[in-house]
């Protein structure tokens, strides 16, 4: 019994006693005789060692680009949502971004759920979904289709910038689309 209550006492005196104990610093550079008597900040187990002022940090570079490039008359397209290919493998951009830097107007007809591109001449509508298509009125046929992915109009980059009579080429080894007017 009398075990018990040393242990019992002993105890409660390092709970009591412990945030004196860990309260005080040793500051280094005098053999650890000087004592650091400011207040101590935190809780019991927090580290309270004072940090030194922050160096700036520069941010590493950016990473170099990934996917797909697509260029339009020399000019970098970047679209906010990155172009794919599909199970067709055909490359799929949004409608949008790829149209207008064509140079052309570019409509989306929700009832319908058809874009349509008119540039100089061409007027080009595709239909989400269906594979054939029409350039001034007259029926073409792909082998893919425009899709929406994640709430985005993606159409098959080749076909509309065939269909506005540009030279489309494939760089495989950099994963670049080049779109040139003819």
């Amino acid at each position: 019994m009398m075990k018990r209550m040393l242990v019992f006492f002993m105890m409660a005196m390092m709970m009591f006693a412990a945030p004196a104990f860990g309260s005080q610093l040793i500051v280094p550079g005098d053999g650890g005789g000087g004592v650091d008597n400011s207040p101590i900040t935190g809780h019991i187990g927090e580290d309270t060692t004072p940090t030194q002022p922050q160096q700036p940090v520069t941010p590493p570079p950016p990473a170099p680009p990934a996917g797909i490039t697509i260029i339009v008359d020399g000019i970098k397209v970047n679209p906010d949502v990155a172009p794919y290919v599909d199970n067709n493998y055909r490359t799929q951009a949004p409608f949008r971004a790829i149209g207008e830097t064509l140079g052309c107007t570019v409509t989306w007809l929700e009832s319908e759920r058809k874009v349509m591109v008119e540039k100089e001449g061409f007027k080009v509508e595709m239909v989400i979904g269906q594979r054939s298509f029409t350039v001034n009125g007259a029926t073409k046929t792909m082998d893919t289709s425009p899709v929406i992915k994640n709430g985005r109009t993606f159409i098959p980059v080749r076909y509309l910038g065939e269909a506005l009579d540009c030279n489309v080429e494939w760089i495989d080894d950099t994963k670049t689309v080049n779109i040139t007017s003819k």
